[in-house]
């Protein structure tokens, strides 16, 4: 018969950890998961910036593309060949959301602009055939309609900043906004005065008179957007667009 171990042998046999041990223990624990939260909030840092940049690209490709798609229609008619451009863009005012009134105060003008409350506006207005839509204009409004479908008739963009946000209105309809985080923009338009198709000066509406706006034949527009990385800074973007309806 098998011999009862001896309580004292049972005892020693039954130790766990001491407290050393446990104290050890704890510490290392406590440090693989200082590292795991560390790797954890860089990792999340890391994400919410490449989406704070993901975010200003695609306000910035779209703002440019849409302004540029749609001011260098500016002066495009459909039949040059037997109207001239004064007579196809005759003098007009457009009141726009019931109280701003846009200006083309000279003939054959096909860009306009201001500053209101130190924010540029632009408005630019071209004449799409009426088989716009289907055959041969394809020429799209700032809200990405096409523009003379089915009736001949001057469409009329405007562009401003309303807060931080680009928006646009067609003719005397509600404005929408195309992109967001824009800290400020401005607007200078490139004038022909010696009518070579060359740009000799950029300048800004202030100082543009009723014989200088018809000839305009580019802009050059500058979107300063919020750094997504730090809000204090700012991040230019700038692009000439030229009419594509010049002479």
């Amino acid at each position: 018969m098998r011999p009862m171990p001896h309580p004292a042998h049972r005892r020693q046999a039954q130790q766990g950890f001491s407290l050393l041990e446990t104290f050890i223990g704890i510490t290392i624990g406590l440090f693989i998961l200082a590292g795991l939260i560390t790797v954890f909030s860089t990792t999340l840092r890391v994400f919410s910036e490449q989406s704070s940049m993901s975010r200003w690209q695609d306000n910035e490709r779209t703002a440019m593309q849409m302004l540029t798609t749609v001011i260098e229609h500016a002066g495009y008619y459909y039949n040059p060949q037997t109207q001239l451009k004064a007579t196809a863009f005759p003098t007009q005012n457009l009141t726009l959301d019931t109280t701003q009134v846009i200006q083309f105060i000279a003939p054959g003008q096909v860009i306009t602009g201001d500053t209101i409350s130190g924010i540029d506006t632009v408005t630019v207005r071209y004449w799409p055939s009426t088989s716009g839509a289907s055959t041969s204009d394809f020429m799209e409004d700032c809200n990405g309609g096409l523009a003379g479908a089915g009736s001949s008739s001057m469409v009329i963009n405007t562009f401003t900043l309303n807060g931080s946000e680009l928006t646009c209105a067609v003719g005397s309809q509600q404005a929408r906004t195309l992109a967001s985080g824009i800290k400020d923009w401005s607007v200078l338009y490139g004038v022909d005065s010696d009518g070579d198709g060359s740009v000799d000066a950029y300048l800004p509406a202030s100082v543009m008179t009723i014989t200088s706006w018809p000839t305009v034949v580019s802009v050059q527009i500058t979107l300063n957007f919020f750094d997504p990385l730090n809000s204090s800074q700012k991040i230019p973007a700038v692009r000439v667009i030229n009419f594509m309806g010049n002479g």
